[in-house]
């Protein structure tokens, strides 16, 4: 990755963080996901310049800042995120693309992290799947633990089914860079990004 593009977000009284990474993360997706249909090597990842996992390890937050990284200047500027941010232009700051800093000696991986279901959403699953009763079902999940992340997440809707879902956001940090294409989320678990 060698161009970036830094979108600040811009909190107010009347609109809150969670809010705005609503609103921008499902215009920077719908962007990607035509860049990606539109052109073959348009690999686009996003970063979180300000991502931070409290002292105690219990809980990340994602900050105010998202980068956009490409390996190219015309990459970025195809992607055109300012005709897809428009409507967001009180709440959002677009800097204008640079090119990453030569002297990086840190990387790292954003990915998705889905945690498990439920077991009571697993149950229900099951006994549809092999018509069985839902007490049945449940009680093949009895020894499950509970699963609970902590790690920051942005609340999606599904353009295809009109569900909301969390996009649970993981960071890894790692030694070298890595380049196997991102998903039109602009995460990976397979590749990285400079870290700056």
């Amino acid at each position: 990755m060698k161009y970036y593009v830094d979108i600040t977000l811009l909190p107010s009284d009347d609109i809150g963080i969670h809010f705005l990474w609503q609103k921008l993360y499902q215009q920077v997706h719908l962007a990607l996901v035509e860049a990606q249909a539109t052109t073959k090597n348009a690999s686009i990842a996003v970063s979180f310049p300000e991502y931070r996992v409290s002292k105690n390890k219990s809980k990340a937050f994602l900050g105010n800042k998202l980068r956009l990284l490409a390996q190219s200047q015309e990459v970025i500027n195809q992607l055109n995120i300012e005709k897809w941010l428009n409507r967001l232009s009180d709440y959002i700051h677009i800097k204008e693309t640079m090119a990453v800093p030569a002297d990086i000696t840190s990387y790292a991986q954003f990915c998705r992290y889905q945690p498990k279901a439920p077991k009571e959403r697993l149950a229900r699953r099951r006994a549809k799947k092999h018509q069985q009763d839902y007490e049945t079902a449940l009680a093949h999940y009895a020894d499950m633990g509970e699963t609970k992340t902590e790690l920051p997440f942005i609340q999606m809707a599904s353009l295809s089914s009109g569900n909301r879902f969390n996009l649970f956001i993981k960071q890894e940090q790692v030694d070298t860079l890595m380049d196997e294409g991102f998903s039109p989320y602009g995460l990976s678990a397979n590749s990285t990004v400079p870290m700056f």
